[in-house]
């Protein structure tokens, strides 16, 4: 199996039973859900110190839970409503209809709700803790909507006008009440466009793109402009949304400065017959480039470069992309390694270009886990010749290797660290007193495992927040007849 088919396929059949281990266990030998962490935040009133794990909703869908762990958003399986829970006292309300997409602002002052409608436009609601329901916002949405943060928050979108155009749009929390917001228009940005326009806040600047176009709006000084440079499809944003870079035809790679239009610096890139594998910044001064080239052959080759200002530097052989989690970039390269016949998979954990902290061998369920700190790393492998057999789970940190082992493919929706933390979040599959298998949510670090408990059903969905160390899972119950019976939404401390 493919890692990028495998990283699409959920297990959620659970099969047979795992080792567990207590914690210190001598017997254990030397041995990610990737859910949005906002770090820094300090701990709320909204989490209270009761047992490690509770229950807090049944039969709902996970859209998001606030940083400071306030409250909770959820839409009902029976697509009746979208409804926020009050995290402290358990109160729940409805506060707009069934939607598709929900997310707290980083401050959690905000709630921007969106659903898709007719002929390509989106319908867009604004709810602050407090409200009573959520206000519309626009019905004739294109693309998505962001929210400036700071001081003063407020949401941006493109609404389309009467007369089919296209407009920059506004809108204060303050303004809305009653179910319905006063919306401002900011400036036009084109007529009729084909396709939605695609939204990225940066820390000042608004980006809006749409295939090789791409327009810039300067939030402090209500200036729109069209992005500097030849039109390229091949055009990124910097993390912090104050530069961007474009590769022209010629694989020359420019970087410019967004207040100014200023072009930086323009380098060559080695060019390649392959295909674009990643394409990104992975930090506001370095760029990577990634390619993979068939070629006829088997096994493929693979090109990895990064380019600053002083230009252009292969830094492997393997195709690398870039994972950004809650603590540093990490690059995660894989390739292909045949000898005669036989080939086998192998991957690489990058802290930097170059820089290697972690390797294995074979085929993996999932890409590995890895602690915000870049110290610790945990894999779920497997032999390829054996697709169904046995996996191996690894802990692997400053202290040495340590191992778990499995009969067969187990659910891997929990596969995280606690944020800040060396220790190892994952659900242990074990055999229970009436033949059948329950799963333990365990914590493993350097001393061993750890056991929770038992939590609900076979985890289908997850979300880590840190402040406190908490995990939120939906759990389902399956049907006779194998579809989804019910949800269990659960809260865990960790």
């Amino acid at each position: 199996m493919s890692l990028r088919n495998a990283w699409k396929v959920l297990g959620l059949v659970l099969l047979g039973m795992g080792l567990s281990h207590c914690k210190g266990d001598p017997d254990v030998p030397d041995a990610g859900v990737d859910a949005g962490v906002d770090a820094g935040v300090e701990p709320d009133a909204g989490v209270d110190a009761g047992p490690p794990i509770q229950t807090l909703r049944q039969n709902v869908h996970l859209m998001d839970v606030d940083a400071s762990q306030r409250w909770l958003v959820a839409v009902e399986r029976d697509g009746s409503a979208t409804v926020v829970q009050d995290l402290a006292s358990g109160e729940t309300r409805r506060i707009a209809p069934a939607v598709q997409g929900g997310a707290f602002s980083r401050d959690g002052s905000v709630l921007v709700l969106t659903h898709p409608g007719p002929n390509g436009l989106n319908t867009a609601w604004l709810w602050r803790p407090g409200d009573a329901d959520a206000s519309v916002m626009s019905t004739q949405v294109w693309g998505n909507v962001v929210v400036k943060e700071g001081a003063t928050p407020y949401a941006l979108f493109l609404e389309r006008t009467a007369e089919g155009g296209s407009e920059l749009r506004r809108v204060f929390p303050a303004a809305c009440a009653g179910g319905t917001c006063q919306v401002e228009a900011v400036t036009q940005v084109e007529a009729a466009p084909a396709d939605a326009l695609g939204l990225f806040m940066g820390e000042r600047f608004l980006w809006m793109q749409r295939g090789e176009r791409a327009w810039v709006f300067d939030t402090e000084l209500g200036t729109l402009a069209e992005a500097a440079g030849a039109p390229s499809s091949w055009l990124r944003v910097s993390p912090s949304g104050n530069r961007f870079a474009r590769l022209t035809p010629e694989w020359h790679l420019q970087m410019y400065e967004n207040g100014t239009q200023t072009l930086l610096w323009d380098v060559v890139v080695p060019p390649s017959e392959g295909s674009m594998w990643e394409f990104a910044f992975f930090d506001e001064d370095t760029f990577i480039l990634s390619t993979a080239t068939n070629g006829g052959t088997f096994p493929p080759s693979y090109s990895s470069v990064s380019c600053t200002s002083q230009g252009c530097t292969r830094f492997s052989s393997t195709a690398c992309r870039l994972r950004q989690g809650r603590g540093k970039p990490v690059l995660f390269c894989s390739a292909t390694d045949c000898f005669g016949v036989r080939c086998s998979a192998t991957y690489r954990l990058m802290s930097s270009p170059g820089v290697e902290f972690s390797y294995r061998g074979g085929s993996i369920d999932r890409e590995p886990a890895v602690s915000d700190d870049l110290s610790t790393v945990a894999w779920m492998t497997y032999d390829l010749r054996n697709q169904l057999g046995p996996r191996t789970l690894s802990w692997e940190g400053a202290s040495g290797q340590q191992r778990l082992t499995f009969p067969r493919q187990v659910n891997t929706t929990v596969f995280d660290f606690v944020p800040g933390q060396q220790r190892f979040v994952f659900v242990n599959p074990k055999a229970n007193a009436d033949g059948g298998v329950e799963n333990v949510l365990s914590l493993w670090d350097e001393t061993g495992v750890e056991e929770v408990g038992a939590v609900e059903g076979s985890p289908l969905q997850s979300l880590t927040r840190a402040a406190p160390p908490t995990l939120y899972l939906n759990g389902a119950e399956w049907a006779p007849d194998g579809g989804l019976g019910s949800t269990t939404l659960q809260r865990i401390a960790l």
